[in-house]
């Protein structure tokens, strides 16, 4: 997990999504009845920026096909078998808004694809 300090949470406007680059993720922070939260800004439905919707009631609507998402759980309004990730937050004492982001595994170039191929051997075809 890696921790990464945003902005301050006197910085952050009640109700108005703010997006981050965050371990090479989209991540969306915003201020809800004074505490912040952070989901992946990216909708599952089409990858439109979530920063970029409207809050309201604790949710965040998409702006391209208006699918809303629990700012607290992630879940979309509606159908809760789709969902959006939830990052951790916290405040320093000093009211800086922390938040806890997975490092994303490495991409593998086309050349190690090929290398792990290569050492596992020929597929056998059986018929």
């Amino acid at each position: 997990m890696e921790l990464h300090r945003v902005l301050h949470l006197d910085d952050l406007v009640e109700g108005h999504p703010r997006r981050f680059e965050l371990s090479g993720r989209a991540v969306l922070v915003t201020k809800i009845d004074g505490e912040p939260h952070a989901i992946s800004d990216v909708c599952p439905h089409n990858g439109a920026s979530l920063s970029e919707g409207v809050i309201k009631d604790g949710c965040v609507t998409c702006p391209w096909h208006f699918w809303r998402f629990s700012l607290h759980d992630g879940t979309r309004q509606g159908s809760p078998q789709i969902s959006v990730e939830v990052f951790g937050t916290r405040l320093t004492a000093e009211g800086w808004i922390e938040v806890e982001v997975p490092a994303q595994e490495p991409t593998k170039s086309l050349r190690e694809h090929l290398l792990e191929s290569a050492r596992r051997g020929p597929v056998s075809h059986t018929t």
